[in-house]
């Protein structure tokens, strides 16, 4: 009876402590209300500001020099909103994260679920769990590293005084340590392959297998280490089509062709790289073909040598295309010709 008692004394005091802190909010007159406007503003109070105009009428006249102060509001609260910004920027580029934080939470106890500074500690808190991450798995992987530097001098002290309990200790306490750390790893692997993290996932593996050997992690690694080759050639393979759809579409059919002929000894069994380099030589020996003609038919008409020029151009595309190389061996001997004799007359 006491206990329920004391609990409808509670819930009395907590209604009343309520009804006195909505009434500190509710406009009494204009003159209060406005000296409560005046206060507010000074200490940035905006969401006490917000929830007493919502109270009075804007049709009411004796409220009407309140209610125009809107504007001006409006401004007060836009000048706090970009002075908390900066603020709370300059705190996080020098390090400062917990006076950014703290910035933020201020800020939003006084104009509550602002977007812009909701947004921006939302992103201050996603930048500082992803440092504090990458700084855990430094940490993780620099004591891997050590304690593989370890294992040597560990195992050749236990072979030369096995029964030394000093030593047995440290040998003890580094086993526990390399098996907690290489635990620590294998999950760091786990999370990295759920985000698709392969490096990272094929380091922590790697790492882990060095200080606790299995089977399973080993195949992990060389899986990993297969699945991101897969993945490097992927990238070369867009970067070298994209060079050569540039070089093609320039009409540098030579450099085409190179790029083409790098993307194949990748992946010989490229299908889409086969396919346009063989389109592409027939492209080439069809426009080889027409200059040769072009070039024989300024030929017979004693042009020798705009058809030389031609030819070059040709070969140029194919420099080793027997037909050609004999049309200019040919043609240069008669320009020879020509030129000796033009120089007698």
């Amino acid at each position: 009876m006491i206990v329920i008692q004391k609990h409808i004394r509670l819930i009395f005091i907590i209604m009343a402590c309520s009804i006195t802190h909505a009434c500190t909010l509710l406009p009494t007159t204009p003159e209060s209300l406005n000296k409560n406007i005046i206060e507010w503003l000074a200490e940035n109070e905006f969401d006490k500001i917000d929830y007493a105009l919502k109270k009075i009428s804007k049709n009411d006249k004796k409220y009407s020099y309140i209610i125009d102060k809107t504007s001006s509001i409006t401004t007060a609260r836009n000048k706090f909103i970009k002075e908390t910004s900066a603020a709370a920027i300059t705190f996080q580029r020098n390090n400062q994260w917990q006076k950014a934080l703290q910035t933020y939470n201020h800020a939003l106890d006084k104009i509550e679920d602002e977007p812009r500074l909701q947004k921006e500690k939302t992103a201050l808190l996603n930048e500082r769990d992803k440092q504090v991450t990458n700084l855990r798995k430094d940490m993780l992987m620099k004591r891997a590293n050590a304690l593989i530097s370890y294992k040597i001098i560990y195992s050749k002290l236990h072979k030369l005084i096995p029964e030394d309990y000093s030593a047995q200790f440290d040998i003890n306490r580094f086993d526990n340590d390399r098996i907690e750390v290489a635990n620590h790893l294998r999950m760091c692997g786990d999370q990295a392959t759920k985000n698709k993290n392969y490096t990272l996932a094929r380091d922590c593996y790697y790492l882990s297998n060095e200080l606790e050997p299995s089977k399973q992690k080993s195949q992990l690694v060389t899986s990993l280490n297969k699945q991101l080759k897969d993945i490097s050639n992927q990238k070369r393979h867009i970067k070298l089509l994209s060079a050569y759809q540039s070089a093609y579409d320039k009409h540098e059919y030579n450099l085409a062709k190179s790029h083409l002929n790098k993307l194949l000894s990748i992946s010989p069994s490229h299908a889409k790289g086969r396919s346009l380099l063989a389109s592409l030589n027939k492209e080439v020996q069809e426009w080889v073909s027409s200059k040769i003609e072009v070039g024989k038919e300024r030929y017979s008409k004693k042009k020798i040598n705009s058809a030389l020029e031609i030819w070059r151009q040709a070969l140029r595309l194919e420099p080793e295309n027997p037909e050609l190389l004999q049309l200019i061996s040919r043609a240069e001997k008669v320009s020879q010709k020509i030129q000796s004799l033009e120089k007698t007359q």
